[in-house]
């Protein structure tokens, strides 16, 4: 929202965001090769150059970009209660009433648990965010249901005109060759027709996690779905301990609540990030019980 705000084109978040990315320290490339490089490429250079500058400002002074937004454009930060809401009404969309309310259950657990559940950047917050994203994990049906949405087409329509077509690259687990050399599964062209396959495959995300689930045979939604339940106990174990945490206990208390909103990508990217999150975890629950543990500094598989 931001990107597209101050550029005019959401495609300006992509260097937006390698802009933020970058003044953060996390890129080891001078700003200058990148900055040939997006000459080099010779497409919409000075509009690619303002939105990286525009990135690496925002990583630095948050408040003077956000000061450039329209009223109606600025970000409003959420109380817990509507973090909370926000998150259910969306898995009640990504799937249906019942999956919400196992959210809501959970969360309200947490909080009531914890005596500093309305502070910023409580624990609750950190456990609503993470068990969110653990929970909406994308799917073929969330990819589906994506597409198919009124404002997905609404939004397209409203950018582009003349004649045109959609075409999506995908690697459909069932439908996907795999590599010989990689042995991972690489992604294929697909024309306007699969829109009419997206409007078949939306409605049966009901299935999702049932026998009647075509695609969660995959040892990759398996995995995805194991996660969710092993957070489920983790949340259950650490909240024990809210009550009766102090201020360094706290800390990784809220730090392991957080871990999983560190689990980013697809297939094996997403299993490189969840081994380090992994190792992470261990050197926290070994902090929090008084035990020595070398530091592990997480860097994510890109």
């Amino acid at each position: 929202r931001i990107a597209t705000a101050l550029l005019g084109d959401s495609i300006a978040s992509n260097l937006f965001l390698l802009g933020v990315a970058w003044q953060r320290g996390l890129v080891p490339v001078s700003a200058a090769a990148l900055e040939a490089a997006i000459e080099l490429n010779g497409v919409a250079v000075e509009f690619n150059k303002q939105a990286f500058l525009y990135g690496r400002r925002y990583a630095n002074r948050p408040e003077q970009v956000l000061a450039l937004l329209p009223e109606s454009q600025k970000p409003a930060a959420l109380t817990l209660d509507e973090l909370i809401a926000d998150r259910a009404r969306r898995l009640m969309e990504y799937q249906d009433e019942a999956y919400a309310q196992r959210y809501l259950t959970t969360i309200n657990s947490v909080r009531e648990q914890d005596p500093n559940a309305d502070q910023q950047d409580s624990f609750t917050e950190a456990a609503a965010k993470a068990l969110f994203k653990l929970m909406a994990y994308k799917d073929e049906y969330e990819v589906a249901r994506l597409y198919t949405r009124p404002e997905f087409l609404e939004g397209i329509e409203s950018t582009f005109s003349g004649d045109f077509e959609l075409r999506f690259n995908m690697a459909p687990p069932l439908l996907s060759k795999v590599d010989p050399e990689t042995g991972k599964a690489e992604k294929q062209e697909f024309g306007p027709w699969m829109l009419k396959a997206f409007r078949l495959l939306a409605p049966m995300r009901r299935f999702r996690g049932t026998a009647l689930d075509i695609f969660g045979y995959t040892a990759e939604r398996k995995q995805e779905r194991q996660d969710i339940t092993d957070y489920l106990a983790e949340l259950e174990a650490l909240s024990a301990r809210l009550a009766s945490a102090d201020t360094v206990a706290m800390d990784a208390l809220k730090e392991l609540a957080a871990l999983p909103l560190q689990l980013r990508g697809f297939g094996h990217v997403k299993d490189r990030n969840r081994a380090q999150l992994a190792m992470r975890r261990e050197h926290l629950m070994a902090q929090l019980n008084g035990a020595a543990a070398d530091p592990v500094r997480i860097v994510e598989a890109a």
